[in-house]
């Protein structure tokens, strides 16, 4: 990737760059995999903005030509099992015109930054479907990272 490139942790002035770039996930998520994601702006605008002020949330936005292309987010966990804090990557996403230029590479390397910051050993995400998004899995596989179980989720 070019000099043009800057990697900034989000505030509170990024929260319609954050809004936008988490709608473009979703949506290609939806088109992809047939899920169906409610994309409500309004509460994607207040989410984002009640999460960004936490010091243990990490949320950062890669620029092209000043230009938002990318985004990731990571969260604080806790588990006895597995060894206490550790952070969890609950969104990643790279425009579709600037994937596999690693920018998703310079992303993870932030958080990588983040966890440790934190005191964190750990860092796990929540992968899509293998067969659906193998190159999903390749990256975070080439990246260091590991399969483990299928998660489940219920909404409350």
């Amino acid at each position: 990737m070019d000099n043009n490139l800057k990697i900034v942790r989000c505030t509170k002035e990024q929260v319609e760059i954050i809004t936008d770039s988490i709608i473009r996930l979703l949506k290609n998520f939806n088109e992809r995999s047939g899920s169906n994601f409610n994309i409500d702006r309004t509460e994607i605008f207040e989410t984002t903005t009640k999460l960004i002020g936490r010091e243990t949330f990490g949320c950062y936005v890669a620029f092209a030509e000043n230009k938002p292309v990318g985004l990731i987010t990571i969260a604080p966990c806790f588990a006895i099992y597995n060894g206490g804090d550790f952070g969890v990557i609950t969104e990643l996403y790279v425009d579709q015109t600037v994937r596999s230029l690693g920018i998703g590479k310079l992303l993870l390397d932030k958080v990588f930054e983040f966890a440790k910051l934190n005191g964190w050993t750990k860092l796990e995400v929540g992968a899509p479907n293998k067969t659906e998004w193998p190159r999903t899995i390749d990256f975070y596989k080439k990246n260091g990272f590991e399969e483990k179980d299928l998660k489940l989720r219920i909404k409350l």
